[in-house]
């Protein structure tokens, strides 16, 4: 049974004991004075009937009987002298021939000695508490006895009657009771159940769901209040635990490894961006099995052994990416993984291996061509031609390794950032008309036809832009046969300066045009040694005009010659 009907029953008990009690104590109080009233009112009607009786000598005893019954609503007798019973108004049709002779009931002896007395006894002939009176008299000049009798409740019943009116009046006072607190309980139970349904939103989340003070009362209101104080308290460490868990989620995205918190089962409990980024996930909810997010079968085993088992970082190869995976327990149980992706890295190391073997390569190739002439002129004394030609080609191999270590300088400054942009106005044609007039000088001997189109005003490094066409020119020089034409078209485009230098040459493979830009990346090796090239010019060339502010790119045909274009960033001139 809930609290509140415990409460209520109880309230209306204690109201309808006391109203009972009450009419208990007014009808033990109120018994004996009434007693006495009866008594005095038997006593006064007893002498009314005795002058009743006398004055109505002639009546017969029967109708005299019936008459002061009806007038004193009591049971009237008349006894003669001996006990014998003349009429009785409680006898049906008058008939006391049957009646045993009353002359030793005790009020009719106290009448016959000259008292006047109320006797209280049970009625032999009723069967019910009675109160008796007698007193002596005369009817038609005869002596006779007139006795009046009354139930013993009568003297009570305005007792009984005020006990059943407070019983009543309990009885209706517990229904009004019940009905208004039920009304008062229903009304509160509104107001709380609001209150409970306030606490319910705040518990999911809500924010000021709960009611106003003024809609629940003031009964509920401390409550009320005291959860209002810990809605705010508990907001506050909402506010906190988000800001702390967004600040936390911030700084581990922040964080350029990737990072996964599993739990002991393999699910995920947190993943950064860059780990999303590096797994390709795009949406990671929260307890989602890593083993349905993760493809890649290496990574998805060492994820799901990491939370059972403590494992050693391990290289794995997704895709083409190469991730350096580690795993670190958490103490609570699950644990952290770790990526790092170090596909820049090793793609460092393979061009740093790269870089050595063909940087070893280029120097062993002269150096061992130098060290053979050298042997023989030293051995012997060849012919004078075979000196001249040894000795030449020791020249030629000494110009190369001179090339290759200033190109490797020149590489290295640029790759590590030590060469800075002089920026000035310059003027793109007449660079490339110097340049080609430098070549000239050593290239009388080719049959080539140069010419310059266009002109414009470029903001740019007046030696690098040199340097620039001198790689361009040369190489097209190197791979263009004699009568073929080498030509610079120079033409603004918006905000820059657009070059093409197009030779028809022998032209570039197509499948080797992405890798021309690399370090000593050479589309026929042997014929690029053979023409003096050192394998760096078009890697210098596209740092060069990156760093000043432009981009390059090759287009070529197999045998219908290459065009190298460049921009620059150009000067508005009047």
């Amino acid at each position: 049974m809930r609290l509140r009907r415990q409460y209520l029953l109880l309230a209306g008990g204690i109201v309808l004991a006391g109203f009972v009690a009450a009419g208990v104590v007014l009808m033990v109080l109120l018994a004996r004075p009434l007693a006495e009233v009866e008594e005095s009112r038997l006593r006064s009607d007893l002498s009314a009937a005795v002058a009743f009786v006398e004055l109505r000598p002639d009546v017969p005893p029967a109708t005299t009987a019936q008459d002061l019954s009806r007038l004193l609503t009591a049971r009237v007798m008349l006894v003669a002298r001996d006990g014998t019973v003349l009429a009785d108004s409680g006898v049906p049709e008058g008939d006391v021939r049957g009646m045993e002779n009353h002359g030793g009931r005790p009020e009719i002896q106290a009448a016959l000695a000259g008292r006047t007395e109320v006797i209280t006894r049970p009625s032999p002939t009723q069967g019910i508490e009675a109160l008796y009176a007698a007193a002596p008299t005369f009817l038609g000049g005869r002596p006779v006895v007139i006795r009046l009798s009354r139930p013993a409740a009568t003297a009570v019943a305005p007792a009984r009657r005020i006990a059943l009116a407070l019983g009543t009046a309990g009885g209706a006072a517990l229904v009004l009771l019940f009905l208004g607190i039920g009304l008062v309980d229903r009304r509160f139970q509104r107001r709380l159940t609001a209150l409970q349904e306030g606490v319910k939103r705040v518990e999911a989340g809500a924010s000021g769901a709960l009611p106003s003070y003024s809609s629940l009362g003031p009964e509920l209101v401390p409550l009320s209040s005291a959860i209002h104080r810990l809605e705010e308290e508990f907001q506050d460490r909402v506010r906190g635990l988000e800001r702390e868990r967004d600040e936390m989620q911030a700084l581990i995205d922040s964080i350029a490894e990737g990072v996964i918190a599993l739990t002991d089962d393999a699910r995920v409990l947190r993943i950064n961006r860059s780990a999303a980024e590096l797994l390709e996930v795009r949406h990671a909810s929260v307890f989602a099995p890593i083993g349905a997010l993760v493809r890649n079968p290496d990574l998805r085993d060492y994820l799901e052994e990491s939370v059972v088992l403590p494992l050693p970082s391990r290289e794995i190869l997704l895709g083409d990416r190469h991730l350096r995976v580690s795993s670190h327990p958490m103490p609570a149980g699950g644990t952290v993984v770790t990526f790092l992706d170090v596909t820049d890295l090793r793609r460092m190391e393979k061009i740093r291996r790269d870089f050595v073997a063909n940087a070893s390569h280029e120097l062993k190739t002269p150096l061992t061509a130098m060290r053979g002439f050298a042997e023989t002129l030293l051995e012997g004394d060849p012919p004078e031609h075979l000196r001249i030609e040894f000795l030449s080609s020791i020249r030629t191999n000494t110009l190369r390794l001179q090339n290759l270590v200033d190109d490797l300088l020149d590489l290295s400054r640029l790759e590590s950032g030590a060469w800075t942009v002089a920026e000035e106005e310059t003027e793109v044609g007449a660079v490339a008309w110097e340049v080609w007039r430098d070549i000239r000088r050593h290239q009388r001997d080719r049959d080539l036809e140069f010419s310059v189109e266009g002109d414009a005003v470029a903001l740019a490094d007046g030696q690098a832009l040199h340097q620039v066409f001198r790689n361009l020119i040369e190489n097209a020089v190197r791979f263009t046969p004699d009568g073929g034409t080498i030509r610079v078209a120079i033409e603004p485009v918006g905000p820059e300066v657009g070059v093409a230098v197009t030779d028809s040459g022998t032209g570039i493979p197509s499948g080797s045009l992405p890798r021309i830009f690399e370090r000593f990346y050479r589309v026929d090796a042997g014929r690029g040694r053979g023409a003096g090239g050192t394998g760096l010019g078009l890697a210098i060339v596209r740092h060069l005009v990156q760093s000043m502010g432009g981009e390059v790119s090759a287009e070529s045909r197999l045998g219908d010659g290459t065009t190298i274009r460049f921009t620059l960033p150009r000067v508005e001139t009047e």
